[in-house]
């Protein structure tokens, strides 16, 4: 009798255990970087609308205090400097294609960078997932300046 306690005891302690770390397993929740350097970002929305072009400007922080990306129409790179909440992004030179720009992505590029160089502050925000339901972007950057940026994490 004794000896069927002890199985019956180790059974359940080991069903315990096996809940416990499926538990634990279970996504986390995201979180937003503490400094830019070394993330990437895809454009979201810039001054409240979404951008027009047929691809989405992107947006690198080097470690190096380098800035990189895509203007939705060809590359560009500059630099940054960030202070706290203080940004500043400047430099910023395209680098052009062979390939012409449409007309449409063009004015979004230019308006693209143009707005970076505004920049003079940032914040990010975690985007709270709704009950069951999963946020494709849950982390946002928002640049500060001129022309609100928001930029979504890659």
């Amino acid at each position: 009798m004794t000896r069927r306690i002890a199985r019956v005891g180790a059974i359940l302690a080991a069903a315990v255990l096996v809940a416990a770390c499926s538990a634990s397993s279970s996504p986390s929740a995201p979180t937003a970087p503490a400094s830019l350097p070394g993330t990437s970002w895809t454009l979201g929305l810039q001054g409240g609308t979404a951008p027009a072009a047929r691809a989405l400007p992107t947006l690198v922080f080097g470690k190096d205090g380098s800035v990189s990306g895509f203007t939705g129409c060809e590359p560009y790179a500059g630099t940054f400097t960030a202070n706290g909440a203080s940004l500043t992004i400047a430099s910023l030179v395209k680098t052009p294609t062979s390939n012409p720009c449409a007309p449409t992505d063009e004015a979004t590029a230019t308006a693209f960078l143009t707005a970076l160089g505004g920049v003079t502050g940032w914040s990010t925000q975690v985007v709270p997932a709704a009950s069951g339901i999963r946020v494709l972007q849950p982390v946002k950057l928002l640049l500060n300046g001129p022309t609100a940026l928001v930029l979504t994490l890659q």
